[in-house]
């Protein structure tokens, strides 16, 4: 599986939690699996349950970058995309930052119904990357 499949099967398992959130990341990857035929590999498998564990963390280190907004006023998969990438930026070191933040962009635009959804994403996440320079 390519890095961006694997993201994208991230994605998905992450905006299934966001329903479910009183079930274990194993359960969430064996329902997807079973009642929507998802694939995951290991990379994707490993950053779930790591951002399923430190979401409050994630979600402090967004907060203060969301202009407007608050976490609630997020849509889910707006919300799960900034998870991603604040992940990505902060734990995978062989995932360059502009990387992160465009294929945050690409998903946001592939399922988001709001059009200006991924414009401020993109925004979210500079802001956050010229925070930590």
């Amino acid at each position: 599986m390519k890095r961006s499949e694997s993201r994208e099967s991230l994605f998905i398992l992450l905006f299934e939690a966001s329903f479910n959130s009183d079930l274990e990341a194993e359960k969430i990857i064996a329902l997807s699996a079973e009642n929507m035929g998802h694939e995951t590999d290991e990379y994707s498998e490993k950053a779930f349950a790591e951002i399923l564990a430190n979401l409050e963390a994630i979600d402090s280190e967004i907060k203060p970058f969301l202009v407007g907004r608050t976490i609630d006023r997020l849509s889910r998969m707006a919300l799960t995309a900034l998870r991603i990438a604040v992940y990505e930026i902060n734990n995978v070191t062989d995932v360059p930052t502009a990387v992160a933040i465009n294929e945050a962009v690409e998903l946001v635009k592939k399922y988001d119904t709001d059009n200006a959804a991924a414009s401020y994403i993109n925004g979210v996440l500079g802001s956050y990357v010229r925070s930590r320079e």
